[in-house]
C-alpha cells in the first residue's frame, strides 16, 4: 500500500512510530558517543557493520523526513480538496456523532465548525433521511455507498446526493453531500428539451433518417415510421434495405458513402403500400463522413418538387431556430459540426464560421470547453450542468444539456440562458422573506381557507391564540375549534356569493373568553380559496360601550343642571347650551336659543362693552369667576347674570372655544338694591339719633359688608371648584397619615369602586392587598415627611370581568416609574378612569395638605401609552420595510433634490450610501433623467392627478450607465395646499425592457416571415384565431405564367441548378409583384400565379395585371437556358369572381377558388410562347388603355369555344403605336 492509499489516521500512527524510532536512535547514538572511548577497542572489528547500520539509520531519517514532508503535503492537499469539494463534507463516527465538518456545512446552518464536534448528527433537525441513511450504512457490510436524500435547509426543501466511505476499521465514515436541487430541476428541463426536439423532428416536412456508413439506421423521425406502420425504435441498427421498398435508395446511399462528396441530392422511386412514390433525397455527411443526415421529400407531383424542397429547407431552418437557447453539434475531437443562429448571433459571427472550428476558438479558458472535454472523456451518455460565461465583460449563467450520439462520436448540446432565472430565484427568496415578515407583522389573525371551508394555512398569531402549532390547522374544517359559528356561517355565505371581498364583525370564544373580531376576506385562485384577516376589536367595542355610558351620564347632568352651561366660539356664537341656560334667557329650548341668538356681543349683553371686557379678561387669565353683567332675555327684558368661564386652548396654545356656567342673580341684585334703599331711609331717620346709635349702625353695616364679601368669595370659590371638577377627568382622593380615605372628590371620571362612600374611613390595608398597601403607605409617608410633591407613573391590572382591581387571592400586577426615587415601584390608585384592557396606566401627583393629610390626583394615560407604543411599532415596521424592501423608496423636494432614499434605491443608482446619493444628485431633472423633459412631465402629471403610477423613463446611474426605471409617486401637501415634497417607489425595469425589446424584435421577425406567406389582413386574422378564413371577391384579375419547355431544361441540369434558376426568375417576378401592388398566390413547379384586386379591393386591378404581364415578358428574355437561348413564358389573364382565403388546419396557404381561376389557367395553357392571352371580360376593362389583337374563337377545355385577345402593349397619348411588341422581344442584355 502506498502513502496515497493510506487514511489520515494510518499516516498519523505511522508518523508517531517513526518519531519514536528516531528518538530511540538518537538516544542510542548519544549512548554510543558517551561510551565511544570504552567501545573503541570493542567496535574495531565491527566498523564495517556499524557503518552499514549508520547508513541505514541515515536513510531511515531521510525517509522519515520525507514522510513528514509528504504528510504535510497530503494535509495541504486534503484541505485543498475539501475546499474544492462542491458540497458539504463531514466525518461521522459509528455512534452517529460528528467528528468534524467543513466550513460549508457550518456556514449552511450559521454555526462555527467546532460546535458540531461530538454532537449527534440529528441535532439540527434538518431531515431524518440523512440520519437513517448513515445508520443503515454503519449497520451494513458495505465500505462505501451513495444515496439521494431530501433535507430541509432554512425552511426550504433541498435535494442532496450523499456519498459515504468508511475508514478506521469501519468505526467512522467520510461523508460528502452535493446539492443536486438545481440538477433535478435541470433534468426536468432536459426532458422538456427532449420533448421539444421530438416536436421539431415531427414538424420536419418529409422523412428524416440518420444513417451510418455501414448502411444501418441510427434514427428516423416519426413520419418515416408512420409511412411503414413500424415503431421508430425498430429502425435503429437495421440495414436500410430491410423493408425492401426501394433498391434505388440503397444504391443511392451506398454510392454516396463511397464518394468523396459531403452532400448530395437525388431522386428515387419507392414502393409505399404497393404504390410507387417519387422522392427527392437530400443527404449530408457528418461525424467525419461516418454518418449521414438524410431527408426524403415526396415529389410525386413533379411540378411541385422544387417548391417542396425549398419548403423543407425553410422548415428545417425554422425548426433549428425554434429550439430554445443556443444549439450546437460537436464532434468528439471538440470541433463544431454546426450551430444555430442564436449561438452565432451571441458571438456576432456567421454560422459558417463555427463549422469545423475548435470549440475554444473564441474563449479557450471557458468552463464550457472543460465541461464538453470531460463529458467526452466520461462514460456518461448525457449531462446537465450550469456554467458561468464571461464574454466581453458580461457575466451570464447557462444551463448546458448535452447528449451523445453516433456511438459517442458526437454530441448535441443545448445552452439555455438562465441568468434572469437565477436573479429571479434570488428576488423570489427575498420576496418570500418579506411576505413572511409582513404576515407576522399583521396585527391580527390570518388564515387561508378553501371553498370547502377547510384551512389551507394560518399565521403564527392565530396558532398561538389557540395554543396549537400552525400545521395542526391545515386540512381541518374551519369550525373544528367550535370557537365561532358566526365565522363559519360568514365564510360559507361569502364563498356562495359572487363577491370577491367582504367583511363582517363576528363574535368568538377564545380560551373561555368572549371576543369580537372584524373579519376581512378576499377570494383568489378563481374563487376556489380566500385570504381572511381577523382584527380583535373587543377592546374597541368595550370602549365604545363605556363611552356611550359616559356620554349618557354627562348628558343627564348637562340636561338637568340648575345652572346654565354653555360652549361658545371666540367670534360670538354658541356651540352648545343646556336647557337651564335657555330658560334663563327666555327661550323654550336650546335649539331655539342657538338659532335666534347669533351675536352675543350685540344681541345678548345690555352693555356691548361687557362682552369685550369678559373676552379681554379671559385672554389675560384664561379663567373668570363671578363676572356680573346685565343681559337681554328673548322678551327684551333685562336680567342680571353671574358667569364663571374659562378659555379652552389646544396643545399649541391656540384658542379653541370658551365654556362655563351662568347663574341668574336678578333676585339677589334686586334684594341688594332694596337693602340699599332701606339703608338710605335708615340713615335719614337715624341722623337724629345719638352718636352711639350711629356707631352701632356703622358696626352693623361693617358686619353686613363683611358677610357679603365672605358670601361672594364663597360663591366664587364654589363656582371655580365646580367648573374645575366638572371639567376634570382626573381622580382626586385625600388620605390621612394612616392611609385612611378621608375624602373622594367627585369629578368627570369613572371609578373602579362603586359606591365611593363605602371607602370613606377605610384604610388602604382594608382595600388593597398587603403588599400594595405597604407600597401605598410608603408614598404617603414620603410626602408627609418631605412636604414635597411626588410625581409617579404606574400601571395596574384589573379584573376584566367586573373592572375591579384584582383581590389578594387573584393575580395582581403592578409597575410604576417614580422620578428621583430609589424604589422603582409604587402603589396603583384604584379610583381612576376604567379602560377596557386588563392593564391600565396612570400618572399621579401626590401633594401634602394641612392636618397631616395628602391629596392624590391620578390621571388615566392608558390611551396615550397605547398610541405612543403603536406609533413606535409603526415606525419600526415602516423602518424595516423602508430598509429591506427590494423596491426603491424616495422623497424628493419640489426643487429637485433627494430628501430621503432607502438602501434599495441607493444601490439602484450605483451609490454606496444615502449621503453619497444626496451629494451626487442635487438636480434630478438634469442629472437623473436621460430625457431632461421627463422631470417636468413627471411633475405636471403629479400636479394634475395628485399621483402617478408606472411612469417609465431612462435614467443615469452615478457611473454614467443608463437603466430603465418605473416610478409610482404621489404629491404631499400641507393644510394650505402647498407642495411639501414628492414621495413614492421606483423599480429597475431594465431587464424587463430588454426582454420586451427582444420579444418585439422576434415578433416583428415572425410577422415578416408570416407576411411572406400570407397577405397582411389574412395573417392578422390568423393571429386572432379566426378560422376558417374565406371571402368572396366580385372583381379580380388573375394571371398565370408558365416557362416554355422548362421540363426539358430540368432534365438536362442538376436539381440544385434547377432550383437556383427558378429562384432567380421568380425573385424578379416577386419584385414586379411588389412594384404593381399585387398579391402573389403561389408557384407550382415553373408556373407563377398572381392576382389583382384582393385581399384589398381596387378599381384598377385589370390595369395592374396588364402592367405586370408586360413587365414579365420584358424581364424573361434576360435569362438564358443551358443551351444559351433566352427563356420564354406563356401568360394567361382572366377577370371575374373568386373566393379567396385559408382553409384546413396545417401548412396554411392563401389560395383562390372559382371558375375564374380555371379559365385564367386555361388561357395560359392554350397560349403561345411570348404572348399574353386575355379573355373577353379582361379585354372590356382594358381596351381603352391598351392595344389588343383579336385571336378569335378557340376551344377551351371544360368551357367550349371562347373569344380571346392578345395583349400587345400600352397605348401612349391615345395613339395606336406600340410601346412594346412581342415580335421584337429579344433584348440586348442577357442574364446567364
Amino acid at each position: 500500500m502506498n502513502d496515497q492509499d493510506k487514511t489520515k489516521e494510518e499516516l498519523i500512527q505511522e508518523l508517531i512510530a517513526l518519531r519514536q524510532t528516531v528518538s530511540e536512535l538518537k538516544k542510542a547514538n548519544s549512548s554510543c558517543i558517551l561510551n565511544e572511548h570504552q567501545l573503541n577497542l570493542i567496535i574495531e572489528d565491527r566498523t564495517a557493520a556499524l557503518k552499514e547500520s549508520n547508513d541505514r539509520l541515515v536513510q531511515e531519517i531521510v525517509q522519515h523526513q520525507q514522510a513528514e514532508t509528504a504528510l504535510k503535503a497530503a494535509q495541504e492537499q486534503l484541505q485543498t480538496v475539501l475546499a474544492a469539494v462542491p458540497g458539504t463534507v463531514s466525518w461521522v463516527s459509528s455512534d452517529l456523532r460528528y467528528i468534524e465538518v467543513n466550513h460549508q456545512v457550518a456556514e449552511m446552518f450559521g454555526m462555527p465548525t467546532e460546535e458540531f464536534a461530538g454532537k449527534s448528527i440529528g441535532f439540527l433537525g434538518a431531515g431524518s433521511e440523512f440520519n437513517n441513511f448513515l445508520q443503515e450504512f454503519f449497520e451494513s457490510s458495505n465500505v462505501e455507498t451513495s444515496r439521494e436524500i431530501t433535507s430541509i435547509v432554512h425552511g426550504e426543501s433541498r435535494s442532496y446526493l450523499i456519498v459515504a466511505e468508511k475508514y478506521n476499521k469501519n468505526q467512522a465514515a467520510f461523508v460528502v453531500g452535493i446539492d443536486i436541487t438545481e440538477r433535478k430541476q435541470a433534468e426536468n428541463d432536459l426532458r422538456n428539451a427532449k420533448e421539444q426536439l421530438q416536436t421539431v423532428l415531427a414538424a420536419v416536412p418529409g422523412t428524416v433518417s440518420w444513417i451510418s456508413s455501414d448502411l444501418c439506421y441510427i434514427e428516423v423521425n416519426q413520419k418515416l415510421a408512420d409511412i411503414f406502420g413500424i415503431p421508430r425504435e425498430e429502425f435503429i441498427g437495421k440495414n436500410i434495405g430491410f423493408l425492401g421498398t426501394s433498391s434505388e435508395f440503397n444504391k443511392f446511399v451506398e454510392k454516396f458513402f463511397a464518394s468523396s462528396e459531403s452532400e448530395i441530392t437525388g431522386e428515387i422511386v419507392s414502393q409505399i403500400h404497393g404504390e410507387p412514390r417519387n422522392y427527392l433525397i437530400v443527404a449530408e455527411k457528418y461525424n467525419h463522413n461516418q454518418a449521414a443526415f438524410v431527408v426524403g421529400i415526396d415529389i410525386t407531383e413533379r411540378k411541385q418538387a422544387e417548391q417542396n424542397l425549398l419548403a423543407a429547407k425553410e422548415k428545417l431552418e425554422t425548426a433549428l431556430e425554434a429550439v430554445p437557447g443556443m444549439v450546437s453539434w460537436i464532434n468528439s475531437d471538440l470541433t463544431y459540426i454546426e450551430v444555430n443562429q442564436q449561438l452565432a448571433d451571441i458571438f456576432h459571427r456567421p454560422r459558417t464560421d463555427f463549422v469545423g472550428k475548435d470549440i475554444g476558438f473564441i474563449d479557450k479558458s471557458s468552463e464550457f470547453n472543460n465541461l464538453i472535454q470531460e463529458f467526452f472523456a466520461s462514460s456518461q451518455q448525457e449531462i446537465t450542468s450550469e456554467i458561468i460565461s464571461n464574454y466581453q465583460k458580461k457575466t451570464k449563467n447557462y444551463l448546458i444539456v448535452a447528449r451523445k450520439y453516433n456511438y459517442n462520436q458526437a454530441a448535441f448540446v443545448v445552452g439555455i440562458d438562465i441568468t434572469e432565472r437565477k436573479q429571479a430565484e434570488l428576488d423570489l427568496g427575498a420576496t418570500q422573506e418579506q411576505l413572511g415578515a409582513i404576515l407576522e407583522a399583521v396585527p391580527g389573525i390570518v388564515s387561508w381557507i378553501s371553498s370547502d371551508l377547510h384551512y389551507l394555512g394560518v399565521n403564527k398569531h392565530l396558532a398561538e391564540t389557540y395554543n396549537l402549532p400552525q400545521e395542526a390547522f391545515i386540512g381541518q374544517n374551519i369550525g373544528f375549534l367550535k370557537a365561532s359559528e358566526e365565522f363559519t356561517e360568514f365564510m360559507g355565505q361569502f364563498f356562495a356569493s359572487s363577491a370577491q371581498d367582504d367583511c363582517r364583525e363576528v363574535s368568538a370564544h377564545v380560551n373561555g373568553a368572549a371576543r369580537n373580531y372584524l373579519i376581512v376576506s378576499q377570494k383568489y385562485a378563481g374563487g376556489k380559496a380566500a385570504f381572511a384577516v381577523g382584527i380583535d376589536i373587543t377592546d374597541r367595542k368595550d370602549a365604545e360601550a363605556a363611552l356611550k355610558q359616559a356620554e349618557e351620564r354627562y348628558r343627564t347632568i348637562f340636561e338637568n343642571a340648575v345652572e346654565g352651561i354653555f360652549q361658545a366660539t371666540p367670534d360670538g356664537y354658541f356651540i352648545s347650551v343646556n336647557p337651564a341656560l335657555a330658560r334663563i334667557y327666555g327661550y323654550e329650548s336650546p335649539e331655539e336659543m342657538m338659532t335666534n341668538l347669533t351675536s352675543l356681543q350685540h344681541r345678548l349683553y345690555g352693555n356691548p362693552e361687557s362682552r369685550s371686557q369678559l373676552i379681554q379678561t379671559l385672554g389675560e387669565q384664561d379663567i373668570v369667576v363671578n363676572y356680573q353683567s346685565q343681559v337681554y332675555r328673548r322678551d327684551s327684558s333685562l336680567i342680571w347674570t353671574s358667569e364663571n368661564a374659562r378659555a379652552v386652548r389646544d396643545r399649541d396654545g391656540r384658542l379653541i372655544r370658551y365654556e362655563g356656567t351662568v347663574e341668574d342673580i336678578t333676585e339677589r341684585k334686586q334684594a341688594q338694591e332694596a337693602l340699599q334703599r332701606a339703608n338710605q331711609q335708615l340713615e335719614t331717620k337715624v341722623e337724629e339719633r345719638t352718636a352711639a346709635l350711629k356707631e352701632s349702625n356703622r358696626l352693623l353695616m361693617m358686619e353686613v359688608t363683611e358677610r357679603q364679601r365672605v358670601e361672594t368669595a364663597l360663591r366664587k370659590s364654589e363656582a371655580e371648584l365646580r367648573v374645575l371638577f366638572e371639567a376634570m377627568t382626573d381622580v382626586i382622593t385625600v388620605f390621612d397619615a394612616k392611609g385612611r380615605y378621608v375624602k373622594i372628590l367627585s369629578t368627570n371620571s369613572e371609578v373602579l369602586y362603586s359606591p365611593i362612600n363605602e371607602l370613606i374611613g377605610k384604610s388602604v390595608y382594608e382595600v388593597l392587598p398587603p403588599q400594595q398597601a405597604n407600597l401605598f403607605m410608603i408614598n404617603i409617608q414620603r410626602v408627609l415627611n418631605t412636604r414635597e410633591n411626588v410625581n409617579i407613573e404606574y400601571s395596574l391590572l384589573v379584573n376584566p370581568q367586573n373592572g375591579n382591581v384584582q383581590k389578594p387571592n387573584s393575580l395582581w400586577g403592578i409597575s410604576c416609574k417614580v422620578p428621583n426615587y430609589k424604589s422603582s415601584s409604587s402603589l396603583p390608585y384604584p379610583h381612576s378612569p376604567l379602560p377596557n384592557p386588563n392593564e391600565i396606566w396612570f400618572t399621579a401627583n401626590i401633594s401634602p395638605l394641612p392636618d397631616n393629610c395628602v391629596i392624590w390626583v391620578a390621571r388615566n394615560i392608558t390611551e396615550r401609552k397605547r398610541v405612543l407604543d403603536a406609533l413606535q411599532r409603526a415606525e419600526e415596521k415602516y423602518r424595516s420595510i423602508f430598509e429591506n424592501t427590494a423596491e426603491g423608496i424616495f422623497q424628493t423636494s419640489a426643487e429637485g433634490y433627494f430628501i430621503s432614499a432607502n438602501p434599495a434605491l441607493v444601490k439602484m443608482y450605483g451609490c454606496s450610501s444615502e449621503a453619497e446619493l444626496k451629494n451626487q444628485m442635487t438636480d434630478i431633472a438634469q442629472q437623473l433623467y436621460v430625457n431632461q423633459n421627463r422631470r417636468s412631465e413627471f411633475i405636471a402629471a403629479l400636479e394634475k392627478d395628485g399621483s402617478i403610477s408606472s411612469f417609465e423613463s431612462e435614467a443615469y446611474r452615478v457611473d454614467g450607465t443608463i437603466i430603465w426605471i418605473s416610478e409610482n409617486a404621489r404629491v404631499v401637501r400641507n393644510v394650505e395646499g402647498e407642495i411639501l415634497y414628492y414621495e413614492g417607489t421606483i423599480q429597475d425595469i431594465t431587464k424587463r425592457k430588454s426582454v420586451e425589446s427582444a420579444l418585439r424584435l422576434e415578433q416583428e421577425k415572425s410577422d415578416r416571415l408570416l407576411l411572406n406567406i400570407l397577405p397582411a389582413k389574412i395573417a392578422e386574422k390568423l393571429k386572432q384565431n379566426q378560422h376558417p378564413i374565406a371571402k368572396r371577391f366580385e372583381n379580380v384579375t388573375i394571371l398565370f405564367a408558365d416557362i416554355v419547355d422548362f421540363t426539358g431544361f430540368s432534365a438536362r441540369i442538376s436539381p440544385n441548378q434547377l432550383v437556383d434558376m427558378l429562384n432567380r426568375i421568380f425573385s424578379v417576378f416577386d419584385q414586379l409583384t411588389e412594384k404593381h401592388d399585387l398579391e402573389k398566390i403561389k408557384t407550382i413547379g415553373d408556373s407563377y400565379m398572381v392576382v389583382g384586386g384582393l385581399p384589398a379591393a381596387r378599381d384598377d386591378h385589370a390595369e395592374a395585371i396588364a402592367e405586370m404581364a408586360i413587365d414579365m415578358q420584358q424581364a424573361i428574355p434576360k435569362f438564358l437556358n443551358d443551351l444559351g437561348k433566352p427563356f420564354q413564358i406563356r401568360i394567361g389573364v382572366n377577370t371575374g369572381t373568386v373566393v379567396a382565403g385559408v382553409i384546413g388546419t396545417k401548412k396554411f396557404i392563401y389560395d383562390l377558388w372559382g371558375d375564374t381561376v380555371n379559365v385564367a389557367s386555361r388561357m395560359e395553357a392554350s397560349g403561345i410562347p411570348g404572348k399574353i392571352q386575355v379573355t373577353e371580360a379582361t379585354y372590356q376593362l382594358l381596351k381603352d388603355q391598351y392595344l389588343f389583337e383579336p385571336r378569335g374563337n378557340i376551344a377551351v377545355r371544360g368551357r367550349g369555344e371562347m373569344i380571346t385577345y392578345w395583349l400587345q402593349g400600352r397605348r401612349e397619348n391615345g395613339e395606336k403605336n406600340l410601346v412594346f411588341s412581342h415580335k421584337n422581344h429579344l433584348l440586348d442584355s442577357r442574364v446567364d
